[in-house]
């Protein structure tokens, strides 16, 4: 499958946005809850990671042929069941986080926040690598 410009630039910001939470270190709940700042970058850059990732799977969906996917989860199960994703169920959890930093950021919990940005952030390079690797075959 060829690739195309939008899931090229999707998939820089994805690294830019993990660039930038990884320089800030190991992030503790302490740090999130004295430093504003901090917690607003990454709060941020973790919508914005999770949200170019179910955009390069609609977009990839579209380059198919196929109707964009429902909802965000639907996109990656589409994924996984065209042979782009080995497991969508590995990427679902982030796809629920991102819905409530997007609707219910009230309840959020910071120690998550630190343990994804500690953590989990590889789970987003394992995606760029899956969509790289189908894309070049």
């Amino acid at each position: 499958m060829q690739i195309n410009g939008v899931v090229t630039a999707k998939l820089q910001q994805l690294d830019q946005v993990l660039r930038e939470l990884r320089s800030l270190g190991e992030l503790t709940v302490e740090r999130l809850q004295a430093e504003w700042l901090v917690r607003r970058a990454v709060e941020r850059d973790l919508q914005i990671a999770v949200e170019a990732l179910i955009d390069v799977c609609q977009r990839v969906l579209s380059l198919k042929g196929s109707p964009p996917a429902a909802t965000s989860r639907a996109a990656l199960t589409a994924c996984e069941q065209f042979g782009m994703l080995k497991s969508a169920d590995k990427y679902r959890p982030l796809v629920g986080f991102r819905n409530i930093l997007v609707h219910d950021y009230d309840d959020l919990r910071l120690d998550v926040v630190a343990d994804i940005v500690n953590h989990r952030l590889d789970v987003l390079l394992d995606f760029r690598d899956e969509v790289l690797l189908y894309v070049s075959s």
